[in-house]
């Protein structure tokens, strides 16, 4: 049987057990609780929730995720990756509560009362930029693992744990520098993510001193067709986007790097191009089991989400500090550092068939 951890929602409950008939569980602070009736076999159903086998636990982390709304999608995977993970280690002196980030009417100043005397050890979220300043400003002493990859939330106890593009441009510059490349086709489409995408690259070439030897093209819509004829007239020897808008597969002698985000969300598009990730077989073990109990493949989020839950139990369970440690999980080896965010060690992957094929390491 699925071993689950004991999960509180605030204020949107939900509660189910594998393989057995389902059983209320007290609700804080709703007076509802919403019970799914669990389909037969190993399987749990939406975010609902099992009831905890452990009783009282003496440390609590606080999930911060949107469960309602029209991102509620994301927190419903996220928390299902969270189940997965103690469904695994098992977090014999933990409890985990979740909060609903989209609800209008949470108040902050309420969340943190309530849990002002619950030994509250971590946060995991929020998953948006502009939610893990405020959180993190309500919570200064307690550590904020959130899914943001923008840096610029990082401080003594916050840590932007999103799929850095900082990271793994870094990767893709060391790789480019194994390979004699040194001069480059920047393709990034105008507004705030390419800006961030930009700063990152410009700070890894300038390091490298290729920085005048880079064409730069911003853009707010382009073809296909346009930006080969682009790609070609430069003459560069690799080009960089987050667009499929190149076919590696015309371009012989010209290397096409992107993000692993990008890479993995269509990877019949971006048949022939580099990126930087992790592949291991935690990894592979989780997605399988993801897949076999709610019918997809989980996201990058849901990855970092069994992640960062497993290091903050694991942490807590043998008494360690959170932050200021190294890793390892479905992501690969990984370090929380203070003021630094997530950083991992990365390999390069060529997609190959719309298979990953592993290159080599960062």
């Amino acid at each position: 049987m699925l071993r689950t951890t004991k999960l509180l929602l605030l204020m949107f409950l939900a509660s189910c057990s594998p393989r057995e008939n389902v059983r209320e569980i007290t609700t804080i602070p709703s007076e509802k609780t919403i019970v799914y009736e669990p389909e037969t076999g190993d399987k749990l159903l939406d975010h609902s929730l099992a009831v905890s086998p452990y009783g009282d636990a003496k440390n609590a982390v606080l999930l911060l995720l949107p469960m309602s709304g029209s991102n509620a999608a994301i927190g419903r995977d996220i928390l299902n990756a969270c189940v997965l993970m103690d469904a695994k280690i098992g977090c014999k002196n933990v409890v985990f509560y979740v909060a609903d980030t989209a609800n209008s009417s949470l108040e902050k100043s309420n969340l943190y009362d309530e849990f002002r005397n619950k030994n509250l050890k971590a946060i995991i979220g929020p998953v948006f930029f502009h939610e893990a300043k405020q959180y993190s400003a309500l919570f200064p002493n307690i550590p904020v693992l959130t899914f943001s990859n923008n840096t610029k939330v990082n401080n003594e106890h916050t840590v932007a744990c999103g799929m850095s593009p900082e990271n793994e441009i870094r990767a893709l510059f060391s790789f480019a520098a194994s390979k004699n490349i040194n001069s480059f086709m920047i393709m990034l489409p105008e507004g705030e993510f390419g800006d961030q995408v930009l700063a990152s690259i410009r700070k890894e070439a300038g390091k490298r001193g290729l920085d005048e030897d880079m064409d730069i093209v911003r853009y707010s819509s382009i073809s296909s067709r346009d930006a080969m004829k682009c790609l070609r007239t430069s003459g560069k020897r690799a080009a960089f986007v987050v667009d499929p808008l190149l076919d590696a597969s015309k371009l012989n002698d010209t290397y096409v790097f992107t993000l692993s985000s990008s890479a993995l969300s269509n990877s019949n598009a971006w048949n022939g191009s580099f990126f930087a990730f992790v592949d291991n077989s935690e990894q592979k073990e989780f997605v399988e089991k993801y897949q076999s109990l709610f019918g997809k493949s989980p996201s990058i989020l849901d990855i970092i989400g069994y992640d960062l839950a497993k290091a903050a139990c694991l942490s807590i369970e043998n008494g360690d500090p959170i932050l200021e440690k190294n890793y390892s999980g479905c992501l690969g080896k990984f370090s929380l550092k203070k003021g630094q965010g997530l950083n991992r060690k990365l390999k390069i992957f060529c997609l190959q068939n719309s298979q990953r094929a592993e290159i080599g390491a960062e």
